[in-house]
């Protein structure tokens, strides 16, 4: 298979996967709602969704169409964790112990909640509870694993460590030292589950449309005024949930995270007796390492990795080459791995690796900040942020919602990956042990 030379959206695995495509029709006159969300991934739907079954008047404007943004275009990883730098004790050092051990439980689990929504809903998106692996390739990071278990047992949630042998049987690395075992993550496929997921919003009372852009937010005597190109949306509250892709909608929360590209990779279909040998039991796999490897397979036989590139010029066609390198480096007997499909999207990064809700205005939130664990989070916390909506409970939404914090030299600063991303992996090479 030909190479598309543009890895956009209708370039990735699950737009060639042939999923129906809900019918959304662009905002077109006036309308009103209680609340207008802003954003149509996996955020801004599970919101729509769980406000609407809430008996709350909502609707949802999406720029293009449902799961186009990082949603959509993930590897489709389901981890209900933080990225590793982040577990319960640090949740807490931020937010205050309540509170982070609240944001931890709840992110802990984001896996089972989205198994429980598709089933109730009765998805077809390619789901399996084949349960998450992160692995450490070094003593100290196998140390670190131990750590975490005993963070994560403190707050009521149960994950295994295994021991080098067991590792390495179920990642098919012999790179591996030992490795937790979460048995409710797995995977799914992001495009099927956030077309779902729009079809239910609209199922449950939600006003859901695709093709507009919200060009501007105005205040509206108490309320709010979003306009699109064809039409005007006015609501007592407004939520974004566009995560990385805000634009100029609102420069403050721009302005406090990083947009990082993120490349993924899709094999051609691998035979089952060779998939087996890598991934006996089919679990999602990622390291600790700091230029992170990730890797699993899908349901039509194909391994997917992904990851950020270093320099932006010609980085198609080269991280289709090098991210496969990797892999084959982490698991040998990969070899030898062609890709058929390379696409890109971007992803929301907060300096401290933690979600976000700022107060942009009275009756404004932004939700932001998935950095890269979208799929459980972004789920758990729109139905978070609903109940918090339909209750005015704060206490039902575990981040406490600030004014936003532009970060210092934003311009310059947003390129940052750029440069730490050799350096991680100088610093990766140096810590590993020989192969």
């Amino acid at each position: 298979m030909a190479l598309s030379s543009h890895a956009g959206f209708a370039a990735s695995l699950w737009s060639s996967r042939g999923t129906p495509v809900p019918d959304l029709p662009p905002l077109r006159g006036e309308a009103r709602a209680d609340v207008a969300v802003v954003g149509g991934g996996i955020l801004g739907l599970s919101l729509a969704l769980h406000l609407a079954e809430s008996g709350a008047r909502v609707a949802l404007l999406e720029a293009e169409e449902a799961g186009f943004g990082a949603s959509g275009r993930s590897t489709g990883f389901l981890v209900p964790a933080f990225p590793f730098a982040v577990g319960p004790e640090e949740a807490q050092a931020a937010l205050g112990a309540d509170r982070g051990a609240a944001l931890s439980r709840m992110i802990a689990g984001g896996a089972e909640m989205v198994v429980a929504l598709v089933r109730r809903l009765g998805l077809d998106c390619e789901l399996e509870q084949t349960g998450w692996l992160t692995t450490a390739i070094t003593p100290a990071k196998a140390e670190a694993l131990a750590r975490r278990q005993q963070a994560w047992a403190r707050i009521g949630k149960q994950v295994e460590l295994l021991d080098t042998a067991e590792t390495r049987r179920l990642s098919g690395s012999t790179r591996y030292l030992a490795a937790l075992l979460d048995r409710t993550g797995g995977q799914i496929n992001p495009l099927a589950y956030v077309r779902g997921l729009a079809a239910a919003a609209q199922r449950a009372g939600a006003a859901v449309h695709a093709a507009s852009p919200a060009t501007a937010l105005e205040r509206d005597g108490s309320g709010w005024r979003v306009t699109t190109p064809e039409g005007v949306l006015r609501a007592e509250r407004v939520v974004l949930a566009t995560n990385a892709l805000v634009g100029r909608l609102c420069p403050p929360v721009a302005r406090s995270m990083f947009p990082v590209t993120v490349h993924q990779v899709a094999t051609e279909k691998l035979p089952p007796e060779r998939l087996h040998a890598i991934l006996p039991e089919r679990h999602c796999v990622t390291d600790t390492q700091r230029d992170q490897a990730a890797y699993r397979c899908t349901v039509d036989g194909r391994l997917i990795t992904g990851g950020p590139a270093a320099l932006p010029w010609g980085a198609d066609a080269r991280m289709a080459r090098g991210l496969l390198r990797k892999l084959v480096d982490i698991v040998p007997g990969a070899a030898p791995l062609k890709p058929a499909f390379v696409w890109t999207g971007v992803v929301a990064v907060t300096p401290d690796f933690m979600p976000r809700a700022f107060a942009v205005a009275p009756g404004v939130t932004a939700l932001v900040g998935c950095n890269g664990r979208g799929i459980a989070m972004t789920t758990t916390l729109g139905r978070a942020a609903a109940r918090w909506l339909a209750s005015g409970d704060e206490a039902e939404l575990p981040l406490r919602p600030d004014a936003p914090a532009p970060l210092p030299f934003h311009a310059i600063a947003r390129h940052g990956p750029r440069f730490w991303l050799p350096l991680a992996r100088l610093r990766d090479r140096r810590d590993a042990p020989a192969a």
